[in-house]
């Protein structure tokens, strides 16, 4: 029989190596991205559908607020699943493959970043607007975990989660938030 005891300590085995990521040169790598758009008084852009939406409205929280330093500029930070009303305009008219990409068209611009934030990797509203992001001359950061799909072939750096669970998938993603912010507060702060 299944104890809770048994249970959170396998779900917590596997979480704590798939959060071994963040030791690797990939995480440097979205972190001179981050650091990249900061300097140049670039955009970035968040991105996501379901639990990958509620994290970037989280992320964006995180990256605008929580890297704020009084008398240094702005990291300016974008969330493009939190306007409910556009959003559904624009799935109904355009098609839901489109909902980010077509909002992306009346903001990106070349050295801006995206982050796309996705389990499967394949979502294609998810990929549309990383496609157009490399049309436009933005950089992708992908946040991608199961075989990482076509978001991680389409990200500059992609931080790949090599689970197939929902749960520690979401769980490394939102580390994502806290880390690169509470990293970014520090550099900026010291700049």
């Amino acid at each position: 029989m299944l104890t809770t005891h048994d249970f959170v300590g396998k779900y917590l085995e596997e979480a704590h190596q798939i959060f071994e990521v963040y030791r690797s040169d990939d995480f440097s790598k979205a972190m001179e991205l981050l650091w990249n758009v900061y300097q140049t008084n670039k955009q970035v852009f968040i991105f996501g559908n379901g639990g990958s939406a509620g994290t970037s409205n989280h992320m964006v929280n995180d990256l605008a607020k929580g890297t704020a330093v009084e008398g240094k500029k702005r990291l300016r930070v974008i969330g493009l699943a939190d306007n409910m009303s556009l959003l559904t305009a624009l799935a109904n008219d355009c098609g839901y493959e489109t909902v980010f990409a077509e909002q992306l068209k009346n903001l990106l611009n070349p050295g801006d970043l995206c982050i796309a934030i996705s389990a499967s990797g394949n979502s294609p509203n998810v990929v549309k607007a990383c496609e157009y992001a490399q049309a436009t001359g933005a950089k992708v950061l992908g946040l991608v975990g199961f075989s990482g799909g076509k978001v991680k072939e389409l990200s500059h750096v992609a931080l790949h989660f090599k689970t197939g669970n929902y749960g520690i998938c979401e769980d490394a993603q939102l580390m994502f938030s806290h880390l690169s912010s509470q990293f970014l507060y520090q550099k900026i702060k010291t700049s």
